[in-house]
């Protein structure tokens, strides 16, 4: 934890994780069905079609959030749904969360379906980058998977988005016997618009365990692949990601999330979804604290500190969901030696330290 007026502290969980990663699901509507849809962990039974659920988080909620957020040390934001661009405001909470945390990477999950409005707007506002998904290149396959014969639509938002001067990422769910056979023309598109393809693990996780059993691939036989094509690996911090750049420039980013230890290991995020609950991981069971009202009660300063208190406390409860086997606090996966231990942190000091600290600061 430091001190210092810009970037306060840093904040860390029990296993020695930092939370320096906000996800923002705006809203569970959506105008897709995907077949494996996630829902991002909400608690509900699928995408809901627009109209049915509004969100209670109003944009002015996610200046308070965005800048209680980023006093902790998060440093980006990913906003996300159900389909995000499906609010009305949504240029709005981007513009929000911009003022609230200046200097921070914001970017936003979508399906490109009305990107191509949007990503002017959007980027004004101060987006950073778009993921849009793209799950084939063929009209009957993408159908297939997201319920809308969308491809035209999503392949223009993203030349759109690219052409407002918004960095980009290709994200696509791999399915056996359905779009696993893709990859590389998919890979071709997004090498042409200078973006990574950013390939995702089906996860058995809402609409996606009902399917799991049908169309689960692992993606470890596609990371061989790569390395025979003489691709070299890097990693990011998030989640212990591989990435593999090819001999061309083309970059992939592998998304494994299921069974795998190294994934929960490097995770830095906590959730806030649109009805003002917060939660510790995708696959988080239990009670969600929630920041309404407190982050409406007050002065804006209250607010903050009120919607910082909501974090530290969902922070102290961020455990990884699927832990390593140790031996003498070493595991080696997939010829990585990782020396992973939880420290015993004396939590209610801890954490009322970084409170006390904050409240200092916006004093």
């Amino acid at each position: 934890m430091t001190g210092e007026a810009g970037n306060l502290m840093r904040v860390y969980d029990a296993y020695m994780r930092p939370f320096d990663n906000l996800r923002l699901a705006v809203t569970v509507e959506c105008n897709y069905k995907c077949i494996f849809c996630h829902v991002e962990g909400e608690p509900v039974t699928g995408p809901v079609k627009p109209g049915r659920l509004s969100p209670l988080l109003e944009a002015e909620d996610y200046y308070v959030i965005a800048r209680a957020a980023s006093l902790l040390g998060v440093s980006k934001f990913k906003i996300t749904g159900g389909e995000p661009l499906i609010r009305g405001d949504i240029v709005s909470i981007v513009r929000e969360i911009r003022a609230g945390a200046p200097g921070s990477e914001i970017s936003m999950t979508t399906n490109g379906y009305l990107l191509e409005k949007l990503a002017g707007p959007l980027a004004e506002a101060g987006l950073d980058r778009v993921n849009i998904s793209i799950h084939s290149l063929r009209s009957k396959v993408y159908e297939f998977i997201t319920g809308v014969n969308g491809l035209e639509r999503a392949l223009n938002g993203l030349k759109t988005a690219v052409n407002q001067g918004l960095r980009l990422k290709v994200n696509m769910v791999v399915l056996k016997g359905v779009n696993d056979k893709e990859i590389w023309n998919i890979l071709d598109l997004a090498y042409r618009f200078d973006a990574v393809l950013q390939l995702i693990e089906l996860h058995p996780v809402g609409m996606g365990a009902k399917f799991f059993k049908n169309y689960y691939i692992p993606l470890n036989t596609i990371e061989k692949e790569l390395l025979r094509h003489g691709a070299k690996v890097v990693r990011r911090k998030l989640h212990n990601r591989p990435v593999y750049i090819l001999p061309s420039g083309a970059k992939i980013e592998i998304v494994r999330p299921y069974n795998n230890p190294l994934f929960c290991m490097g995770c830095s995020r906590i959730r806030v979804g649109p009805f003002g609950d917060l939660s510790p991981c995708l696959n988080w069971k239990g009670p969600r604290p929630s920041l309404l009202p407190d982050i409406r009660d007050g002065g804006l300063n209250d607010r903050i500190l009120a919607a910082a208190r909501k974090l530290v406390e969902v922070n102290k409860i961020r455990r990884p969901y699927v832990l390593p086997g140790l031996r003498n606090g070493v595991e080696t996966r997939m010829g990585m030696t990782h020396r992973i231990a939880r420290i015993k942190v004396p939590k209610k000091r801890y954490y009322d330290i970084i409170l006390e600290e904050l409240k200092r600061q916006l004093q």
